[in-house]
């Protein structure tokens, strides 16, 4: 969940229901937006629907910076993503894995209006948490959007573009340190700090 501008944000799975994320009348792979009271906004894209992007498998980490909404999101045993969220914005689940890269998905993106991931991996890290890193305290990580990964056990930095709508580079961090990793966060002061998801769950702060 995540709260911009008096709105909030929710994303959810499909539940293991691949009848529902295209199917603007469940709230299932969604990301949905409503009012702070939970009232529908009136300038949601769908009448009198909290639905503001559809086509989501599992999407798990939630950041808004430079104006942009940027998630991390659950492929089956591939193409785990990191989309642009869009008002009204079809994401292509069931019928699209990742990019529209093969016949079928062109054809299927074509005609339904499909918003691409910005970067993908297969097979799948388990991508979690999500934040973005504008502090100069470690220079190389500047400008990037910082996630972990469950499956991964560690800390991935994607470099953003100047337009910050694409991916110019990616790296990789302290892999297998601290176990699974859930969620992570940039405090004010530009300090990380990861959450394990490994049993005896802790709160790590990291320097690097």
């Amino acid at each position: 969940m995540l709260i911009i501008d008096s709105k909030l944000y929710i994303t959810t799975g499909d539940a293991s229901n691949q009848s529902t994320p295209l199917n603007k009348s469940s709230v299932n792979g969604k990301v949905l937006r409503v009012n702070l009271d939970g009232t529908i906004p009136s300038d949601n894209p769908f009448p009198n629907s909290p639905v503001w992007s559809y086509g989501h498998r599992n999407a798990q980490g939630f950041v808004y910076a430079n104006n942009i909404l940027y998630s991390s999101e659950h492929g089956p045993s591939s193409d785990d993503e990191i989309n642009i969220i869009e008002k009204g914005r079809n994401y292509g689940w069931p019928n699209v894995e990742g990019l529209c890269n093969d016949a079928s998905e062109r054809a299927y993106c074509n005609a339904n209006n499909v918003k691409q991931p910005i970067y993908v991996w297969s097979p799948t890290e388990a991508v979690c948490g999500l934040d973005y890193y504008s502090d100069g305290s470690i220079a190389e990580w500047k400008n990037s959007l910082l996630l972990c990964t469950l499956k991964g056990s560690k800390i991935i930095q994607l470099k953003l573009s100047a337009d910050k709508k694409t991916i110019t580079s990616g790296a990789e961090f302290f892999e297998n340190d601290f176990g699974r990793l859930r969620d992570i966060c940039i405090s004010p002061q530009g300090k990380v700090y990861v959450c394990t998801s490994n049993g005896n769950d802790k709160l790590v702060e990291i320097t690097k």
